[in-house]
């Protein structure tokens, strides 16, 4: 996310002093609780809005027209079938059908549930971001169908992420004369921006089977960086979807059956929204995917699309899948992200079964010029290194896959554009992983690392790092001693030194409509529990001496197993910038 006012005097008087005089921030939960089970943060503003991702909403609206009351499995599963059939749920027969429905996921039969949905929220609100979701007709509430994720926004209250399409139930006779009800939708995942009421798409270049696009960060210019399908590698799709839209019976050669088009007896928008599905989930198969850079107007229209390049000039005919990708963008237009190229050792091309081997490099998108921030890797893997965001001063924050003890880790990075000079900050310790998530125009860097390693998990902690004072803080070291919190990610940061940062803490088991659960003493479940949180800077704030042994607290404190990141989509996703369904 970009940035465009300096706050250096509070960077100053907060941030560049000595540990012991180090700011303290203040935890403020985000009001989000009640519209899901766990929350991840993405970006805030210099509003201090931040934008949140939160997986498992509760209350998911029921379509009853899809569900039928009469059979076997409904009949014997729910305790109140008449109720039930009228949208009058008690909780145990909620969660029932909730279950059938999600076991059903992908088939067009069945209504569609998103895991994720967005909201912007302040320190005392929030408001749904619809991506693609609609509302419905027959109670005017959003379906809650569409997967959305937002990832950026600007100081103008432009949103940037991504979504589903949205799902249409179209009514068919099949030709032994039963209806069904089918859902189905246009498009996969499409990037958006939302601005005010409005969502507009950002589609790809090429938007055969609906495209693939998604939307990853924006400046205060309202150009959009991400990425996007741009090239098929064949017109296998398109003949696919030519076929579902031909209505010419092909003749099977049997007096006694039935004859259909190609595309058998279902309807054109079926067969298209299979296709759709197929390109969706494996996009690199059918499409080249290459950074984009949308222009929007002060309005949210999109202007024109600027397809980025390679780190490499493929040669003429070469079909190989390659791919660039770009993640943010400051206010000067220059873009950073990813780009692959082949592997190439001792002047030849490595390959694997005869397919050439492409390593992925953090680059900068400088116009048509495409640089590799870290040409000379130590540790050679699929993935060499990411760049993830760029301020106003050109500094690039990101992380490079480097060899420790003959052990690959990632290191998080600065590299400053206009000196061209690349360097890796202390970390934890010497074999912590540590990724930088995002800088701001002060030059303070926040992201996550490894704080403790065992046979069991490697546990996690978000960071800030002040690049002018060279000054490294784990984020426990910022917030009270008796703060029932742990940060295991700082995702955001603003000029004014705010932080969206994930958390851990315990709190109770919730059921599907956000209820607490009880047992059957009448007693809460405590469970532990990932929640999106502001850091807000206390001016004159002191770091807080634990009186208890450091085994005893600040262990404690260090961090949630990375198994909780990953299961909650970091790998977080950083759900700023790490989403690759390539």
């Amino acid at each position: 996310m970009t940035k465009t006012r300096l706050y250096a005097a509070l960077s100053l008087a907060l941030l560049v002093t000595p540990v012991s005089q180090a700011a303290k921030y203040r935890v403020v939960e985000l009001p989000v609780a009640g519209e899901g089970r766990n929350s991840f943060p993405s970006a805030i503003n210099e509003d201090g809005n931040i934008t949140v991702n939160v997986r498992n909403p509760y209350n998911i609206p029921i379509d009853l027209d899809l569900l039928d009351f009469e059979s076997d499995a409904l009949i014997n599963g729910l305790t109140d079938v008449e109720s039930a059939s009228n949208g009058d749920f008690n909780i145990t027969d909620y969660e029932l059908l909730l279950g059938l429905i999600r076991s059903a996921d992908g088939s067009q039969s069945a209504q569609q549930i998103a895991d994720t949905v967005s909201f912007l929220a302040s320190e005392n609100d929030s408001n749904y971001i619809s991506g693609f979701d609609q509302l419905s007709e027959q109670d005017n509430q959003f379906s809650l169908s569409t997967t959305s994720i937002a990832r950026d926004l600007n100081d103008s209250g432009f949103i940037v992420g991504s979504g589903d399409g949205f799902y249409n139930k179209i009514d068919y006779t099949l030709a032994s004369g039963v209806d069904i009800n089918l859902v189905v939708h246009e498009f996969g995942t499409r990037g958006f921006v939302s601005f005010a009421d409005t969502v507009i798409g950002l589609p790809a270049p090429d938007t055969t089977a609906g495209g693939f696009s998604d939307a990853f960060g924006i400046n205060e210019s309202n150009q959009v960086a991400g990425y996007g399908s741009s090239l098929f590698l064949s017109d296998t799709l398109q003949t696919a979807i030519t076929d579902c839209k031909n209505d010419e019976l092909v003749d099977d050669e049997d007096p006694d059956t039935q004859d259909f088009p190609l595309r058998g007896d279902i309807p054109v928008e079926s067969c298209i929204s299979n296709i759709v599905d197929s390109f969706t989930n494996s996009p690199s198969t059918f499409s080249q995917l290459r950074g984009l850079i949308w222009q929007l107007d002060g309005q949210g229209n999109l202007l024109n699309t600027k397809v980025l390049g390679l780190l490499f000039e493929p040669e003429a005919g070469d079909e190989k899948y390659y791919r660039s990708q770009s993640f943010a963008i400051n206010d000067n237009g220059l873009a950073v992200g990813i780009s692959n190229e082949p592997y190439i050792l001792n002047g030849e091309t490595v390959t694997q079964n005869g397919i050439p081997i492409t390593l992925s490099y953090a680059v900068i998108f400088d116009g048509d010029e495409v640089i590799n921030i870290t040409p000379d890797p130590e540790d050679i893997t699929t993935t060499i290194s990411t760049a993830q965001d760029i301020n106003n001063n050109n500094l690039v924050v990101g992380y490079q896959i480097k060899s420790v003890n003959g052990t690959s880790r990632t290191k998080f990075f600065i590299y400053d554009m206009n000196l061209a000079e690349l360097t890796f900050p202390n970390d934890f310790f010497l074999g912590s992983s540590s990724v930088a998530l995002d800088i701001n125009n002060n030059d303070l860097v926040v992201g996550y690392g490894e704080v403790d390693a065992s046979l069991t998990g490697r546990r996690t902690e978000g960071f800030l790092y002040d690049h002018a004072a060279k000054q490294f803080y784990a984020a426990r070291d910022l917030i009270s001693c008796d703060s029932p919190y742990t940060i295991v990610q700082a995702n955001s940061i603003n000029d004014k030194g705010e932080i969206g940062a994930t958390a851990l803490y315990q709190g109770p088991a919730k059921d599907s409509r956000g209820e607490v659960r009880l047992d059957s003493t009448g007693s809460e479940t405590i469970i532990d529990l990932v929640v999106a949180v502001k850091l807000e800077p206390i001016t004159g704030g002191e770091v807080e001496n634990c009186d208890a042994p450091a085994d005893d607290v600040n262990r404690d404190r260090q961090g949630a197993s990375v198994s909780w990141i990953f299961l909650f989509g970091l790998g977080i996703l950083g759900w700023r910038r790490f989403k690759n369904r390539l």
